[in-house]
């Protein structure tokens, strides 16, 4: 490599370095509005949570447990690339559950995906299982209309839903979980929250209720999901700057080493010249 490339690929890098360093600038800014309005929302979520998980989580151990007919499973992800790895693992979760209903017997589950990402990642394999893909979902912030949007379209196919998406634990660490919950169908059976008193009737305010509450998890997860992609698309580009950085370092040692080598030489010459003279 000649001393003009070593110069031309010492600036192209340093021009990457920067833009790295300026997606991380813009990574940390959004990450700290997501990660307050995720906070702001666990209890939300959390509230209706503790009062339907223990009727509405699903016990394959249990006696009495039956497999569903139908799932439908949603997938969240996000509609842009450079954060890691957080889709990637998405889709490997998404891929082992449709998988393992295949190989077991059980109802394989039809996909909805929040966010081209996982879509893309998919496409080859699984796609015949994709019933729904929204995109460009993040192009505004995330809203309880948007989550009210994707659970009607979930409720649209009966059967036990779950959600795939990535949970907020720290900068550096998001994990992939699975949310599983039964249909409605559950919540009529007897003696199904007898101990609590109801205004009106009781079968349709447990079936607007667990719609809210099947909106109230996808929103959380959202919002989540969300999150994880800035804080993974900030340790990515903090990585990828310390890489071009060191690339930088390196390159341009070799330059310095190769142009006083070629000065050295220069100068050989000039004094084997002037001998001879």
């Amino acid at each position: 490599m000649s001393l003009k490339q070593l110069s031309m690929r010492i600036r192209s890098t340093t021009s990457t370095a920067k833009i790295t360093k300026a997606m991380k600038m813009v990574a940390a800014a959004k990450l700290k509005s997501a990660e307050r309005k995720m906070l702001a929302a666990r209890p939300f979520a959390s509230a209706t949570r503790t009062l339907f998980d223990p009727i509405l989580t699903p016990d394959p151990n249990a006696d009495d447990y039956e497999a569903p007919e139908s799932s439908v499973m949603v997938a969240l992800s996000s509609d842009k690339g450079l954060c890691g790895g957080i889709n990637s693992r998405v889709v490997k979760e998404v891929k082992l559950a449709i998988d393992g209903a295949a190989n077991s017997g059980a109802a394989t589950p039809e996909i909805l995906i929040v966010g081209s990402k996982v879509r893309d990642g998919l496409q080859r394999t699984h796609a015949a299982y994709i019933k729904t893909s929204m995109d460009e979902v993040y192009g505004m912030p995330v809203t309880f209309s948007l989550a009210s949007f994707v659970t009607e379209q979930m409720l649209a196919k009966p059967g036990d839903y779950s959600i795939v998406g990535n949970q907020f634990k720290s900068v550096i660490a998001q994990d992939v979980t699975t949310k599983t919950i039964k249909g409605p169908e559950c919540l009529g059976g007897s003696g199904i929250m007898d101990e609590y008193e109801f205004e009106g009737e009781k079968e349709d305010i447990l079936a607007n209720f667990y719609q809210f509450h099947l909106a109230a998890q996808i929103y959380v997860g959202l919002l989540e999901n969300v999150t994880s992609e800035q804080a993974s698309k900030m340790t990515a580009m903090d990585s990828a700057t310390n890489n071009a950085q060191e690339m930088i370092s390196k390159l341009t040692i070799i330059y310095n080493r190769r142009r006083q080598a070629k000065v050295t030489t220069e100068l050989t010459e000039i004094v084997a010249g002037a001998e001879s003279v």
